[in-house]
Order: structure tokens, then C-alpha cells, then sequence
């Protein structure tokens, strides 16, 4: 299943590989979207979970009735949301324009935790840890990723690129490994750890610095080519 956005036109195209299946509509230009997973709705690939505008919508594609969405959530009047992202767990985490991240809890649609002015700059970019849901990443619209514990609002570490972050994901469903591509051309790749023992994310060095580690231990630059 995917999923194609239209900012302009207000739409989201949903496809089966090759096989166009729906179009929904929306009533602001959208942001960002993931299909959601571990939901008590159920459905595998079947919910969407849209940033539009200043609202977060909720559509489950097996619906029909009020075009599919089952679910606004309205953040900040005026403050546009650029990011969303689920956990294994299934909370729902919203942020944007107002440096703020949101976390809902799908069950009961309502917030468990604001943690507000995490980011020096507008939020573009989050991700929750695959070692430990407690932690969230966030992404600003500068060059710095910061990890922190969403419920305490509280800064574990942070690291920076080299200029201000284009784009910026996880992958591995075991393990966090985040990547960001910089304006300057560079993509940058940390392998995040766990302290042995202990419930506590970390790094295992300086990334400030990151050309003076090893390139195998956590992270790697790669220049443009």
C-alpha cells in the first residue's frame, strides 16, 4: 500500500502497487503522512495519519462514510504541523510550526504529552526510538537532531550536521539508525545505542566531531558525489 500526497490540489492518491484504489480529500494542504501500526482500529495499512495544515487527521481507508476520515485533532491556531510519526506502541506524535511536540494516545484521541519549545527552530522532522517508544527524535528546521523522553520533556543528547537538514529518517525496526541529508550536499548516518543495563539512549561519542571517530562505530559522512 502507499500513499501520494498533492499539497495543491488538497488530495491524497492511495495505491495498491500499480492500482489506483481512492482518493481522499482534504481541507488543507498536507504536510506529512505515515500509515499507522499497532492500532486498536486494526487494519494494518488501512489508517492514515495526515498533518494538514494545523490539524492532524485520522482516516481509516476501509470507511466510507465522511470521506474516511474518523479523527481531526486540532494543534495550534495558526501553527502549521510539518511532522507525524507512530510508535510501536501505537501513540501518535504531531509537530510543527509552534517548536512544540504532541503526543496522542489512539485509544482515547486525546494528548498524553506536550513537550513545548523542544526545538530551537520549527519542527520538520520525528521519529520514535525502535529500542525504547519513550524517546521520540525530533529534527528542526536548523542542522540539529535532538533525542529526548517525550513524557518527562526532557533533552537526552543532541548532534548536528554540517548546514541545515533537507531531509531526515529511521530505519530498522530493532535498532535506531537515523539518517539526514544536509544543504551542503553531505548525508549523515548515526547508529544510536543503548547503554547495557540501563533504560538510557545514548551516543557513544561527540558528533559534533564526527570525521575523528571511526566511521565504522557510529556514523559515517558521505560528501556529495
Amino acid at each position: 500500500m502507499a500513499a501520494v500526497a498533492h499539497s495543491f490540489s488538497k488530495t491524497i492518491d492511495v495505491y495498491d502497487q500499480d492500482i489506483h484504489l481512492r482518493t481522499l480529500r482534504l481541507l488543507w494542504n498536507p504536510s506529512s503522512l505515515i500509515f499507522m501500526q499497532n492500532l486498536d482500529l486494526g487494519g494494518g495499512n488501512s489508517v492514515l495519519a495526515v498533518a494538514e495544515g494545523c490539524q492532524l487527521s485520522i482516516w481509516d481507508l476501509r470507511m466510507k462514510e465522511k470521506g474516511g476520515c474518523v479523527r481531526r485533532i486540532c494543534g495550534s491556531v495558526g501553527d502549521i504541523l510539518y511532522a507525524v510519526c507512530n510508535s510501536s506502541k501505537g501513540t501518535i506524535a504531531a509537530g510543527g510550526a509552534d517548536r512544540t511536540v504532541t503526543v496522542y494516545d489512539p485509544r482515547r484521541w486525546s494528548a498524553v504529552s506536550r513537550w513545548i519549545n523542544c526545538s530551537k527552530y520549527e519542527v520538520t522532522g520525528l521519529a520514535f526510538s525502535s529500542v525504547d517508544p519513550e524517546y521520540v527524535y525530533v529534527q528542526g528546521v536548523d542542522y540539529e537532531v535532538l533525542c529526548g523522553r517525550w513524557r518527562e520533556s526532557k533533552k537526552v543528547f543532541s548532534y548536528r550536521g554540517d548546514s541545515n537538514w533537507l531531509g531526515f529518517g529511521k530505519c530498522c525496526s530493532d535498532r535506531d539508525v537515523l539518517g539526514g541529508w544536509s544543504d551542503s550536499g553531505s548525508i549523515f548516518v548515526a547508529d544510536i545505542r543503548g547503554v547495557d543495563g540501563v533504560n538510557e539512549l545514548h551516543l557513544p561519542n561527540d558528533l559534533d566531531s564526527p570525521l575523528q571517530q571511526p566511521l565504522n562505530e557510529f556514523i559515517f559522512s558521505a560528501s556529495r558525489t
